[in-house]
């Protein structure tokens, strides 16, 4: 026990001297309130209506709880010019929800007095002020497809966020603004205001037993995930957790000070007034739930793991004498106190992705002198010295600031626009750089204007098809829409691969937006949707694909058994769709020169010339005809049909024949064989050539007996 009571002895001491460099600060005036201009009226009726809808009166709530946030005359954008809020290039909004912290209010006013509407003017690098003419609330109403709305609950602060007029009532509010505009919302939190969005998001909505088909994305600063360690010393005093630990001694010491200088209606025209209520606020019901550890806080749901949550922290650090404050050392210990009401741990507790502010405050005298000489003598930069301990009220990390710093807002922006850049339709302007598989022996990676960079010269390619292509344009080689379901546009497209010369399948590639960009959702060679008992396929040439109703129709040719390796004479078409993440054939078609052989052998049964002759070269009709007249067993018999090449296979007749050059008109590129056997003296085969003219289309080139 005595080392304990050692390190007791050391905390306290530590602790008194932070409080007299806090009791330093009392007298010092907070900042007054940026009076802005009237708002501008919103640019487009639907979000509007939205508000109209999703209201409280609509809703039952009791009090106009969320309103579309008006656009702030005074917020400006970077060139001076006036905040236009607009849609995605598909006409898409996005609900933004933003959700005040605890005893604070989300109006967007000329006053600035809610917690987001304070112009963006504090930074954590020392000695910078950014020149940002507008809010967090105005930078998010810059994002195309962004309509921002503002719930407020402040009248309700001090109670628990399962309170009817918190968490359920905000459920309410993101189940109406889901149906009414048919995107999942985005929600932006301060404080409690995370907490209030996390009881909402898992608990029953209109699409299932939690939120998660209704919210994409969560941004949080300074929610206290799990609890605020100032809420718990604010009503516990020095207890042997502050005893112990610098961290809670530096917090409880800060609130401390505060504490004796409130006043009955919690101003007292000091630092501390920026402090959320401390006095009073701490000891309400809300206030004892959020101490670390309370029942209250462990009876949450964690967060729906579909729901993307970028969690932004302070992280105030302060330089703390060691061993002594009087023995005047070079040496401190830095401790780490989050916002100094929330810690940085309980901020991004069990977060996607997070982001901090760091603010460094000195408290050794010696030290700090020195790093001035350093800056005055030009030895040291500003940015590399800490700030003093009277900024800390005042500066870019703590708790109710967080939204003023520009390196939050500016995380918050990112994490923002990119969710809502993931609603837009894919262009083919993105599919310049979209992301393309491990396929043709090469490796997956990402498209560079349309080609895979880093292939060695003479080991072949992989690029979008109808790039430098005479046979496949860009509208024929691309088709936009709705492939996975979400309501997005996704995109298909053709990508053509070859290694060391030897061409490949061309592939079928499925995109949809995603957070990072383009994401590949599906793809496939072409030729592994071909009709079953054909061999496998070397080649495959897509023509043309559209989208269609969820689906993507697709026309290629591909090569039959006994073709040539670089021949195509058999043509598909098929409907392609995801499915279970792979992409999937159906109503697949295939023809080959097999049905105008069926066709023209009908005709002449028929005699039916002009039919026969429309399916023929100059004069072929009548040649054939004639060789049928004379062998006429033949032309009720079933043909066979060859590739040219093929002689290893065909009758010997029919090899001799190719070989001979037939009617000198063999071309393996383009024509086949097909024989109709004959039972009749003078000729075992009827032979037709024929040739491949186009997408399905065939004629008779020649005919021959054998």
């Amino acid at each position: 026990m005595r080392p304990a009571a050692g390190r007791l002895g050391a905390s306290r001491g530590r602790a008194a001297r932070l409080l007299a460099a806090v009791c330093m600060s009392v007298g010092v005036l907070a900042g007054g309130a940026t009076i802005g201009s009237p708002a501008v009226a919103a640019p487009t009726a639907d979000p509007v209506g939205w508000g109209a809808q999703c209201g409280a009166a609509a809703l039952g709530l009791g009090q106009d709880t969320v309103q579309l946030a008006p656009v702030l005359a005074s917020d400006t954008l970077p060139s001076g010019g006036h905040i236009v809020p607009r849609p995605l290039s598909n006409g898409t909004w996005v609900p933004v929800i933003m959700v005040h912290g605890w005893t604070s209010q989300d109006s967007n006013n000329a006053a600035r007095t809610g917690a987001f509407s304070h112009y963006i003017d504090l930074s954590d690098v020392p000695g910078f002020s950014p020149d940002v003419n507008r809010s967090l609330i105005g930078q998010l109403q810059r994002i195309p497809g962004a309509a921002v709305f503002t719930f407020d609950y402040h009248p309700y602060s001090a109670r628990w966020v399962d309170d009817p007029h918190l968490g359920p009532a905000l459920g309410k509010v993101i189940d109406c603004l889901y149906r009414a505009s048919g995107q999942k919302v985005v929600i932006v939190a301060h404080s409690m205001g995370g907490l209030i969005a996390r009881y909402a998001a898992t608990h029953l909505g209109a699409s299932g037993m939690d939120r998660s088909e209704e919210i994409s994305s969560v941004v949080t600063f300074g929610t206290p995930e799990t609890g605020s360690v100032a809420a718990l010393l604010a009503a516990t005093g020095i207890d042997v957790g502050a005893s112990v630990s610098d961290e809670l001694a530096v917090i409880r010491f800060i609130l401390a000070a505060c504490g004796k200088l409130a006043s009955g209606d919690i101003r007292t025209g000091s630092i501390c007034d920026t402090l959320p209520a401390p006095a009073r606020a701490f000891a309400s019901a809300a206030g004892i739930a959020l101490r670390a550890g309370s029942p209250q806080l462990a009876a949450l749901k964690p967060w729906p793991s579909s729901i993307r949550v970028t969690a932004l922290a302070g992280n105030a650090t302060f330089e703390l004498p060691d061993p002594g404050w009087f023995s005047l050392p070079w040496d401190t210990t830095a401790v780490d106190v989050g916002d100094m009401i929330v810690t940085r741990g309980s901020a991004l507790a069990d977060a996607t992705t997070t982001g901090n502010a760091t603010c460094h405050y000195e408290l050794n005298l010696v030290r700090g002198a020195t790093d001035q000489v350093g800056v005055l003598l030009g030895l040291v930069a500003k940015s590399q010295v800490a700030q003093q301990p009277l900024g800390s009220f005042a500066g870019a990390c703590f708790h109710t600031n967080l939204m003023r710093g520009i390196e939050l807002t500016n995380d918050a922006y990112a994490a923002v626009s990119t969710d809502i850049a993931s609603r837009a339709p894919v262009t083919a302007q993105e599919l310049l750089s979209a992301p393309v598989p491990a396929a043709c022996e090469h490796p997956a990676g990402g498209l560079v204007n349309g080609i895979l960079p880093g292939i060695p010269a003479n080991h072949g390619e992989m690029q979008l098809a109808w790039l430098n292509s005479s046979l496949l344009s860009e509208s024929a080689g691309t088709a936009f829409g709705d492939l996975n379901g979400d309501g997005t546009g996704d995109a298909a497209t053709i990508l053509y691969c070859n290694a060391g010369g030897v061409s490949w399948p061309d592939i079928v590639a499925f995109y949809a937006q995603g957070q990072a960009g383009l994401r590949l959702l599906a793809w496939a060679y072409i030729t592994n949707f071909n009709l079953p008992g054909i061999q496998e396929q070397e080649n495959g040439f897509v023509r043309q694909i559209r989208y269609q109703d969820g689906t993507v129709y697709a026309e290629w040719s591909t090569q039959d058994n006994g073709d040539a390796a670089a021949t195509s004479t058999l043509d598909y078409s098929a409907t392609l769709r995801l499915s279970g993440g792979k992409i999937t054939a159906t109503n697949l078609v295939g023809v080959t020169e097999r049905q105008t052989v069926l066709a023209f052998a009908s005709d002449l049964r028929a005699r039916n010339m002009a039919a026969a002759d429309s399916l023929a070269a100059p004069g072929v009709g009548e040649q054939a005809a004639s060789l049928f007249r004379s062998y006429p067993s033949a032309l009720n018999a079933a043909p066979t049909c060859y590739g040219l090449n093929d002689v290893f296979t065909m009758p010997t007749a029919l090899a001799n024949l190719i070989d001979q050059g037939g009617s000198d008109q063999v071309n393996p590129e383009t024509e086949r064989l097909c024989a109709f056997p004959s039972t009749d003296p003078g000729a075992d085969w009827i032979a037709l050539g024929m040739e491949h003219t186009g997408w399905r289309t065939w004629r008779v080139l020649w005919a021959q007996g054998a």
